[in-house]
């Protein structure tokens, strides 16, 4: 096996595990009404998907670092196959939907663990912003396949039709898992010259936070952004459109950040920091505008507000070499608690306010997480 096709495997086995939420996201101009749902339903269900995946991050980022990432990721992408087909048939009532996100956010506590560690054991270390931002395409590429699924399977066929395509896929991709282990990677012709401080316990617990707060845009953009366009006069299909070419923005902002981030040799915080603030603007700015100009401005803060889990990685991979698993499921389990804190937020202010208020709210997240990251890059930078 080589090293593209480990690249390829570890973005599709996040993929694959994250279709159950992103598809219901998409979906729910048809799901809703099935259901009886509005925005503060969507927000529990999104929120009882990710609060389990955080409780279970944990645990299973240490079962990952015992048994292997290549048995982790096998049994995880076989298992959501099997959930996201009994969506498709069995989803009859909200209560069996929520069961079954439920069920496959369990599974998907394993998959960033496990990608995380098949990665910081094969990947060149003056490439490793690069990769990991290229590793985290996963998410937007789900939405990517959510938004593309509106108009290709949503419109024409239902909503149903597109769950057992995502069924397929990840049984597709539990055959594409490498079966044996590949060999090392270790710098191109030099030696591995960078010396970061390791994060502590506490440290990784305040990075956590800050990217909890910072989950926030993501949400807002993944769940609530073809709901939003659609209020705004966006056919559905030109809403799900947007949040294809948007999930797309965010997977190139992902790896030209990381680029960027190897060019310097930087630990990443700086430019977390930064990306986070911009995107903060940017949600801003979503509040102003209609039309033309929202989808410009969409496009922006899907390459800033969502285009800084690549960096977050790197930081913790960098520094934890040694725990990559359980370090990266420990500030992953921040991500998730944000993501399930999110949608129950955001989509309270939707249905009591507006989307305009859910913008705002998470820009005030992303300009919190901008300065709670920035100060823990200056208190763990090396003595010189």
């Amino acid at each position: 096996p080589t090293f593209p096709r480990l690249m390829l495997t570890d973005i599709l086995v996040v993929t694959a595990s994250t279709q159950a939420v992103f598809l219901l996201g998409a979906a729910f101009v048809q799901v809703g009404p099935e259901f009886g749902l509005g925005p503060v339903g969507l927000g529990a269900l999104t929120a009882a998907f990710v609060l389990t995946a955080s409780a279970t991050s944990a645990p299973l980022g240490r079962w990952v670092q015992r048994v292997g990432w290549q048995r982790a990721m096998v049994i995880n992408t076989r298992i959501s196959s099997v959930i996201l087909f009994l969506m498709a048939v069995a989803a009859r009532n909200a209560w069996t939907l929520a069961a079954l996100l439920v069920a496959a956010a369990g599974v998907y506590g394993a998959a960033n663990p496990a990608a995380n560690q098949a990665l910081a054991d094969h990947t060149d270390p003056a490439r490793r912003a690069t990769i990991f931002g290229l590793k985290h395409a996963g998410i937007p590429a789900s939405t990517l396949l959510a938004g593309l699924a509106v108009p290709l399977i949503v419109v024409q066929f239902g909503w149903r039709w597109a769950y057992g395509a995502a069924a397929l896929l990840a049984m597709v991709v539990s055959l594409l898992i490498p079966r044996h282990a590949l060999t090392p990677r270790t710098s191109d012709g030099e030696q591995d010259t960078t010396d970061p401080t390791p994060l502590s316990n506490r440290h990784l617990l305040e990075l956590a936070t800050g990217s909890a707060f910072a989950t926030w845009g993501a949400i807002a953009l993944a769940t609530f952004l073809v709901s939003a366009a659609v209020d705004l006069g966006f056919s559905a299909s030109a809403a799900g459109t947007l949040l294809f070419v948007g999930s797309a923005f965010s997977i190139g902002a992902r790896i030209a950040f990381g680029i960027l981030s190897d060019y310097r040799r930087g630990r990443g915080f700086a430019l977390m920091a930064t990306v986070t603030a911009v995107g903060a603007v940017a949600f801003v700015l979503l509040t102003l505008t209609t039309g033309a100009w929202f989808a410009v401005v969409v496009l922006a803060a899907f390459s800033s507000g969502w285009a800084w889990p690549g960096l977050m990685t790197y930081t913790v991979v960098n520094a934890n070499r040694k725990t990559v698993a359980t370090s990266s499921a420990s500030t992953q389990a921040g991500v998730f608690v944000g993501a399930g804190l999110g949608p129950l937020l955001l989509g309270a202010v939707i249905e009591r306010w507006s989307f305009d208020g859910a913008w705002l709210t998470a820009a005030a997240g992303l300009v919190i997480a901008s300065l709670l990251i920035g100060w823990l890059g200056r208190a763990t930078r090396p003595l010189n």
